[in-house]
């Protein structure tokens, strides 16, 4: 181990606990807020007296300075006007085996007999009850090997409860299904794993049910989700924290500690391993991040999942989806279509169901960055937009409130609107073609090609695997520019490929809507094969060109 890797150790163990609190009230205390040195103290001293759940039997509890960061960042900076609790609600998103569980136990141990309120409840849950149970289990741990916070509570351990009479108060384990929460208005809640959550439903309840308390208290713990599904609960939190961080949002109440390396970082700094691994060194074995790095190094395979379970960062793993995401997420700008209109335009339109989603992308071929630029518009009927939200759990409204998609009067896919739609955009850009599937309605190809030139294409394997080889050519080295609209982005992560007489992007076999996918296949197809004066050629496919592609994802 070198000298980096021991002063990094260091820091996290020398249990300076005065230097810690300098350092807390100088990064909190302003006009609104102060660090409660006090409160600070009492915490440390409260935890310090209770039992480790896991290593040598009997030891005591002596916190990391990053454990001790959160845990008194979340309890002790009040208000000063009225010295109530700041934060309302924290974000805890950490790599596996860095002790998220145990930061919270600490805070919901001490909450639970320091800061109770008669009547309430603590609700933990995850997204099965195992999962749940092993954060119940710690808890229980550090209370049931301490005689003093033993006597006050009676623990029904088949139950997963743990009541406290006196304040006629519970801590209990409950169930993932968000149509059973409604009845419940927890003090404290903690949602553990919420990357794996299917969907917000029971967050949204849960923190609608702590309305009643003056100081509640809503826990999420979490590692990163593949980043492809802007729906996941991990990804709307991440997200939003960040938006938080760099001044795009505000919410004074809201708590995050993200640790997570750097984007493209290699996987060999160990600065970066410090960085997503507060713990490494201490519980988290240095040796054994080590050597994962070096088989990541070694073997591309293993890449995304050193990433993603060890650096925290947003990466698909295998099987997760059939586009390299990384790569994608390299693509993606911040576009103005006003700035393409003097550049060729290629198209393709994806009708799906009427009642549905429809794509239409724009793909523009730029000469002197010899780039091909994607621009979605994606569709929806506005009258059944909250029932299809909540029947297919995608927010077709944030979307439409947030401009990343367009909403066609009635609650089916008005092609007359969306004609309009099309006809406005070509009075600005020359629309030289329209990709649409020859399956699709025979009334809607005689329509566009009264005033388009429509291009009748298959979507089985034979037509689409020149086009999504074209697609991956591209990717591969970053001649694409496209457009960051998350729903496009989440569409990407859905897709699932199947091989059967040709390479397709399979509907039916993906996890979720990828029409957006299909459009932009169907244009950028189109625009290649137009574009043959500045005729893409791709390098060789070898064996370690295939390797290196197929490893990434």
């Amino acid at each position: 181990m070198n000298e980096f890797a021991k002063k990094q150790i260091s820091i996290q163990t020398s249990g300076d606990i005065e230097a810690w609190i300098e350092e807390l009230k100088a990064k909190y205390n302003d006009d609104k807020y102060y660090y409660d040195v006090d409160e600070a103290q009492k915490f440390h001293k409260f935890i310090s007296k209770l039992e480790l759940d896991k290593g040598k039997k009997g030891q005591k509890i002596s916190l990391l300075k990053f454990q001790f960061e959160i845990c008194t960042g979340i309890i002790c900076v009040k208000r000063r006007t009225d010295g109530l609790r700041r934060f309302r609600e924290a974000h805890i998103n950490l790599p596996r085996k860095n002790g998220k569980g145990f930061i919270i136990a600490c805070i919901i141990a001490y909450l639970y007999y320091c800061k109770n309120e008669f009547g309430s409840a603590i609700l933990v849950t995850a997204n099965t009850t195992k999962q749940a149970s092993e954060l119940f289990d710690t808890i229980k741990y550090m209370i049931d090997h301490n005689d003093t916070l033993k006597k006050y509570v009676k623990i029904k351990d088949s139950r997963k409860i743990i009541e406290k009479p006196n304040m006629n108060s519970k801590l209990q384990v409950i169930s993932s299904d968000a149509s059973n929460a409604d009845s419940y208005a927890g003090l404290y809640c903690i949602l553990d794993e919420i990357h794996e959550s299917k969907n917000g439903a029971l967050y949204d309840k849960l923190r609608t049910g702590m309305g009643i308390w003056d100081e509640p208290l809503l826990l999420t713990l979490t590692t990163a989700s593949s980043g492809n599904d802007p729906n996941n609960l991990e990804m709307e939190l991440y997200t939003y924290a960040k938006d938080i961080d760099e001044g795009r949002t505000q919410n004074e109440s809201f708590y995050y500690a993200i640790y997570e390396a750097e984007k493209g970082c290699k996987l060999d700094d160990e600065e970066q391993w410090f960085r997503a691994n507060p713990a490494l060194g201490v519980f988290r074995k240095y040796d054994d991040v080590k050597d994962l790095a070096q088989k990541a190094m070694q073997l591309k395979t293993r890449e995304a999942a050193f990433r993603r379970l060890y650096l925290n960062q947003h990466v698909s793993l295998d099987g997760e989806t059939a586009i390299n995401m990384n790569l994608w997420r390299d693509c993606l700008a911040d576009v103005k279509l006003e700035e393409l209109y003097d550049l060729p335009c290629w198209s393709g339109l994806d009708m799906s169901a009427v009642n549905d989603v429809t794509a239409f992308v724009q793909v523009f071929y730029d000469e002197e960055q010899d780039k091909y630029i994607v621009y979605p518009h994606l569709f929806t009927p506005k009258d059944t937009l909250t029932e299809r939200s909540e029947r297919d759990n995608i927010r077709y409204d944030v979307f439409v409130d947030k401009e990343y998609m367009t909403a066609l009067d009635g609650d089916y896919i008005n092609f007359e609107q969306l004609h309009s739609y099309i006809k406005e955009l070509n009075s600005h850009f020359a629309l030289e073609e329209i990709g649409f599937d020859r399956w699709g309605a025979v009334g809607i190809i005689s329509a566009l090609k009264k005033d388009f030139v429509v291009i009748e294409m298959g979507q089985g394997g034979k037509t689409m695997a020149p086009a999504i080889n074209d697609f991956e050519n591209l990717l591969m080295d970053n001649r694409l520019i496209i457009a960051n609209n998350p729903v496009l982005t989440w569409m990407a992560g859905n897709v699932v490929a199947t091989d059967r007489n040709g390479m397709k992007y399979d509907k039916k076999k993906s996890k979720n809507k990828i029409d957006g996918i299909i459009a932009m296949l169907m244009g950028l197809s189109r625009a290649v094969a137009n574009t043959n004066s500045n005729e893409y050629k791709p390098e060789p496919i070898t064996e370690d060109y295939l390797k290196e592609f197929w490893g990434m994802r």
